[in-house]
């Protein structure tokens, strides 16, 4: 019963992604590549960072433990904030489907990213703190399936139905709602989901280890945001072929299939990878073989090794599951040393901060690329190849930290 309840009120994260997905692989390339093709790559990137921008003011507005207490304490005032927050996100999302004036549209992209990750991290925040052991084990698989079913369907439906403007908007409507039925409580009833009585806020107290993870969780998150975000340019200008928007949305399609296969066969992960008692423990194995198969993937991509795109297909299917395991690893890790870290909250805007690097770097290379007359596609595989081996440097310091750590805590035991 209790892991029912939570896959229902976590089919909102499917929402949360779906709109995040579109607005980051696909709707705002169409839109550039539409109406100012000439200057679409810097466009796109400055668009994408003012968004990020907003996305950390959201995340920020919520970790404020006053605002954060105020939103959520009484189910009544959390219904009310999923009710409004939920209907704003449908609302601005379907603005960017039907309007064409750039300034409309960026009004409401920037309220979308605002509101979106405000409520995200708030609920988020909520249920992780709210859930024991078993419920957080399930609220970690439910969350990764469902997010990574959004940016699965995302880049799929919009590459092929984007024109489909009114059928979209009621897709749309139907999810949000569906949300929000699925998310909604009795305010009389008291689910053991939700103690009202026991509500703490973990202090964020950082060890040089919780750095180093999140050093390394922004370095993947920023090199697989640069090539999701870039893949229909990367697949146009560099490898140049036909349909790039249907085929850019079918590899990232593809990524997601596998990362979500990975996600729900994760049980032998977490075994192994992590012990959530009394002190949690991230495993580098795994991770070291997922990023060692991006890192050669990249390679291929950026040595033209292969321009068969089945081929592509299939190594973006490896990427998928190697990104799976990135996800599961560094989500549970932080869900379970969320009690003593407050790393959930720092976990949740990493994206962000990982966005807002990944589109100054794009920025920079866009106004590089057209100064100098470089190859602008074949500039960024090499700064996400980059971004990845550094990833890799840092998981070695990592797992070298927990070594000496490891035989100093034997050595004080005897």
């Amino acid at each position: 019963m209790k892991s029912t309840l939570i896959f229902k009120r976590n089919t909102i994260y499917f929402f949360t992604s779906f709109i995040w997905t579109a607005t980051l692989s696909v709707l705002p390339q169409i839109y550039f590549m539409a109406n100012y093709p000439e200057h679409k790559n810097t466009f796109l990137s400055l668009f994408l960072l003012l968004g990020t921008l907003a996305s950390i003011a959201g995340i920020l507005t919520s970790q404020n433990d006053k605002f954060f207490s105020a939103m959520i304490a009484p189910a009544c005032r959390r219904n009310r904030l999923t009710i409004c927050c939920t209907l704003t996100m449908a609302a601005s999302f379907s603005g960017l489907l039907w309007l064409k004036n750039l300034s409309f549209y960026f009004a409401c992209f920037i309220l979308m990213k605002f509101v979106s990750n405000l409520f995200y991290n708030c609920i988020d925040r909520f249920f992780v703190s709210e859930s024991d052991r078993e419920q957080l084990e399930i609220h970690v698989r439910s969350n990764l399936f469902f997010q990574l079913l959004g940016i699965m369907f995302a880049p799929l439906y919009f590459s092929f139905f984007a024109a489909q403007t009114m059928q979209t908007i009621v897709l749309i409507w139907i999810i949000a709602l569906l949300s929000i039925i699925f998310i909604v409580e009795n305010p009389k009833e008291n689910s053991p989901d939700f103690r009202e009585n026991e509500r703490s806020f973990p202090q964020i107290k950082f060890t040089f280890c919780d750095q180093l993870f999140a050093a390394y969780s922004a370095l993947i998150l920023t090199a697989v945001t640069m090539l999701i975000s870039m893949m229909i340019y990367i697949l146009k200008d560099y490898y140049q072929f036909n349909n790039p928007t249907a085929k850019g949305g079918t590899i990232i399609g593809v990524i997601s299939i596998f990362a979500v296969i990975t996600v729900l066969m994760s049980g032998f992960f977490a075994k192994r990878q992590i012990k959530t008692k009394n002190n949690p423990k991230f495993s580098a194995k795994p991770n070291g073989i997922a990023i060692f198969i991006l890192i050669l993937i990249i390679l291929v991509f950026y040595l033209k090794i292969s321009r068969s795109y089945s081929i592509l297909l299939c190594l973006c299917s490896c990427a998928g599951i190697s990104y799976g395991i990135f996800l599961f690893c560094t989500r549970s890790y932080a869900s379970s040393a969320s009690e003593n870290t407050g790393l959930i909250s720092i976990y949740n805007n990493l994206p962000n901060y990982a966005s807002l690097a990944c589109y100054l770097l794009t920025l920079s290379l866009s106004l590089t690329a057209k100064t100098h007359g470089l190859d602008f596609s074949k500039l960024m595989l090499g700064i996400i190849l980059t971004f990845f081996v550094l990833a890799f440097i840092t998981l070695y310091l990592m797992t070298m930290k927990n070594k000496i750590f490891r035989k100093k805590g034997r050595v004080g035991l005897e």
